[in-house]
């Protein structure tokens, strides 16, 4: 019995990497016409603080799909002439159905047939971000129908067929997980269906002439689409909220799993994507630097917020706090680290982190730290460091003799706060300490100042005014990003030749194919 299939598996490279991928099958030529890697990857990098949740850890043990949505040609299914040729097929797996992107780019190839399978929890209020107090069964009508959803719309808006395959039942004895395996028309028409959550053989005949009228009228997107005005679809990536009336500080949030906020100016191309990395696990302070950033971005730079996911400390404030940072920051970024141009480590500090993603990725890496010194030695001849703690005086006074700088270093001034004080003492406290503190270090000869803490950004402005229009204050995360942008521009990569080399190999050799 000759059946083509496709059958969905845990992909491991010859390079180590791995990917939720499925493959094509023909029975006729006993040979894998196309395989797709799954691009949507949902949940978490680390599970939930509760022992009971339901997980969803891809992003933890896989890479986001490479190959993208290619549709591909199946023989002898149908009976091939001139005008048609053999039946068009696409793939996609579980999350992928529910993104309007999967599908469109697909529909853009012609497709006929798209295939998908899944596995849906029917329960998870964790995972989907709804109450525990909802009722179970409740709670598995709104997943099927939305499951269904999906299949349908999405059928009907690209004039397809759709066969979803559902790896239903209970997983681990303990967890449910739903039906809902359906042929779906190209007029968004269920028209055959699993009846149970048991193994299931669903048939249906599909009439590939039926996606012509679609096609051909409703969705013929060479008459209809108006690609000029879809530009936010491919250049943005999380929300961008139109000013609020009430004139309060615009909330954008990014969707990805750790991004936080995305600055960039309003209806630009940006050609350059920057991640901005705040190490430890406070939000506020990720969203300060993309705000403060925002005003100074070109039109071909766009900058991304990104918060590291627990259990990364709540500040960085020592060298343990360093390393649990860079380990939690580490593991969210590489699986994401191809969409980016340049990463900003913002923490001010010689922090693990930088050299951990210079190993790792080719792009250009810097920390805010180091970015704000080469700027102090650009515009002053003398600069000075405003602190918040004793250790980070100690630390930063170390950073500086690392980097080169001490000869020229007029001192670094320890405002006696620590990381989050910052925010939970009143403005006017805090910015009475640092001046003072910036003061003292213009007397001492500083013709530069660099703010030594992320959460300090914007509090730029309050310590120009006290040390007056002679003396430049600088933000490494302003001066971060402008220098990133310029090294991008010019094409410069991360040698690997030394220090920087590739560690993939070695990892892979003593058997650590883990994080």
């Amino acid at each position: 019995m000759r059946v083509d299939f496709a059958v969905g598996f845990a992909e491991a490279t010859d390079d180590g990497e791995h990917f939720n991928s499925c493959v094509y099958y023909h029975a006729k030529s006993g040979s894998l016409l196309s395989k797709y890697r799954k691009i949507h990857l949902p949940g978490d990098f680390e599970p939930f603080p509760d022992p009971n949740a339901l997980n969803q850890l891809e992003k933890r043990y896989f890479k986001p799909g490479n190959l993208g949505f290619n549709a591909f040609r199946v023989p002898d299914l149908t009976e091939s002439d001139a005008k048609h040729g053999d039946a068009i097929f696409g793939m996609m797996i579980c999350n992928d159905r529910r993104w309007a992107e999967s599908w469109r780019v697909l529909g853009l190839q012609g497709v006929e047939v798209v295939l998908c399978g899944f596995n849906t929890p029917s329960f998870a209020p964790e995972l989907f971000g709804s109450s525990k107090d909802q009722d179970p069964d409740e709670a598995e009508k709104l997943i099927i129908f939305q499951h269904q959803l999906c299949m349908q719309s999405n059928s009907y808006t690209n004039a397809c067929f759709s066969v979803s395959a559902a790896r239903a039942g209970v997983d681990d004895g303990k967890y449910a997980l739903i039906g809902g395996s359906c042929i779906t028309d190209p007029e968004g028409r269920v028209i055959a269906g699993a009846k149970t959550i048991d193994d299931e053989v669903v048939v249906a005949d599909c009439d590939l002439d039926l996606c012509n009228a679609g096609k051909s009228r409703t969705f013929d997107f060479i008459r209809h689409r108006r690609i000029e005005h879809y530009g936010r679809i491919t250049q943005q990536t999380g929300v961008i909220e139109p000013p609020r009336l009430d004139a309060a500080q615009p909330n954008g949030h990014a969707n990805g799993t750790h991004t936080d906020r995305v600055a960039q100016p309003k209806n630009e191309k940006k050609t350059i994507r920057i991640l901005l990395v705040n190490p430890n696990a406070t939000r506020f302070m990720t969203d300060a630097c993309v705000a403060m950033v925002e005003p100074t971005l070109s039109s071909d730079v766009e900058v991304v917020g990104f918060t590291s996911p627990q259990p990364a400390p709540t500040a960085v404030e020592g060298n343990f706090d360093s390393v649990m940072s860079a380990a939690a920051a580490i593991r969210a970024i590489i699986p994401v680290a191809d969409s980016y141009d340049a990463f900003l480590v913002a923490c001010y500090s010689d922090h693990s982190l930088i050299r951990m993603l210079r190993e790792e990725v080719s792009q250009p890496v810097i920390g805010i730290m180091e970015a704000s010194l080469f700027a102090a030695r650009t515009l002053g001849n003398r600069f000075g460091v405003v602190a918040t703690s004793k250790r980070s005086k100690v630390m930063h006074e170390d950073a500086v003799r690392h980097y080169g700088f001490e000869g020229f270093c007029a001192g670094v001034g320890c405002c006696n706060l620590g990381v989050l004080e910052l925010e939970s003492k009143s403005e006017k406290e805090v910015l009475g300490i640092m001046c003072e503190v910036a003061k003292d270090l213009v007397e001492k000869g500083a013709d530069t100042l660099t703010l030594g803490c992320a959460g300090m950004t914007n509090m730029k402005r309050a310590v120009e005014e006290a040390v007056g229009d002679d003396v430049q204050v600088i933000d490494g995360v302003l001066a971060g990003v402008q220098h990133l942008a310029g090294i991008v521009r010019m094409g410069g990569k991360t040698a690997k030749a030394g220090l920087y080399a590739d560690g993939k190999a070695g990892r892979k050799a003593r058997g650590q194919t883990y994080y």
